[in-house]
């Protein structure tokens, strides 16, 4: 079997321009359809004409892109919290015969330890190092998660927010990165400009192309919205980190 998973992607994607709901940072506009729909014509292919399909690309321990939380490594943003502890899942206990006939001979069940839990490990950035990388994640204009920690009105501001990813814009230039104190590149030393950045885009697009992860009737749109991300940042002026926008709900 192959198994993949879209790095620093939230369980729904969100909206663009990205907006803060349930929690403190942006919420993660990140658009993964484009690799179901590739992967979906693979099924079709692997179970119709027996079609090998791309290898696997998900955290591995053996590769190191697995990891306790305490050893994530997320760096320090200004105006960013970072989880302390996680979601757990605990074993239950549902009797004797639960597993062999269905049976249910405790009820509540007995719950035992919970299960060990673990992260995908990231870079200097904060994104994610394993998985399937789409575009914007390979050639990021910002810090994508699949976390988010409540903000106030919605929660305790420790604890994770549910079903909700973030979006840390990068600082745009040297002279805002030096006045925020971010540890990230900024979008200009990256890129230079946006002809650079677009045909990077669409370079990394290719790539997933010729690996089995994008559709080639896909690729334009991709980088469109590549482009369209470049001129909200860098024309427009993004919320910081942290701070409510004006129109929040």
């Amino acid at each position: 079997a192959s198994i993949y998973m879209s790095a620093g992607t939230q369980p729904g994607p969100g909206r663009f321009p990205p907006q803060r709901t349930s929690g403190q940072q942006l919420s993660n506009p990140t658009v993964y359809r484009w690799l179901l729909r590739e992967l979906l014509r693979t099924m079709s292919d692997w179970v119709a004409d027996h079609m090998s399909p791309p290898d696997s690309r998900y955290p591995r321990l053996d590769e190191g892109t697995l990891v306790p939380l305490d050893s994530l490594g997320f760096p320090p943003l200004p105006g960013v919290g970072r989880p302390t502890r996680m979601h757990a899942a605990y074993r239950a206990d549902y009797g004797p015969t639960f597993y062999s006939h269905g049976v249910v001979t405790y009820q509540p069940p007995r719950i035992g330890a919970a299960f060990p839990t673990l992260v995908p490990a990231v870079d200097a950035d904060g994104n994610e190092r394993s998985g399937v990388r789409l575009p914007g994640h390979s050639v990021p204009l910002a810090t994508y998660t699949g976390w988010n920690l409540f903000n106030r009105e919605y929660g305790p501001q420790g604890e994770l927010a549910s079903m909700v990813g973030s979006y840390i814009p990068f600082p745009t230039t040297e002279t805002t990165r030096a006045d925020a104190q971010d540890p990230r590149r900024s979008i200009k030393a990256r890129y230079g400009n946006r002809e650079d950045y677009v045909e990077l885009v669409r370079n990394a697009a290719l790539e997933l192309t010729s690996d089995g992860f994008l559709l080639d009737e896909d690729l334009d749109a991709v980088v469109a919205d590549a482009e369209r991300h470049w001129d909200h940042l860098m024309v427009g002026a993004p919320p910081k980190p942290g701070r409510p926008s004006t129109d929040e709900h």
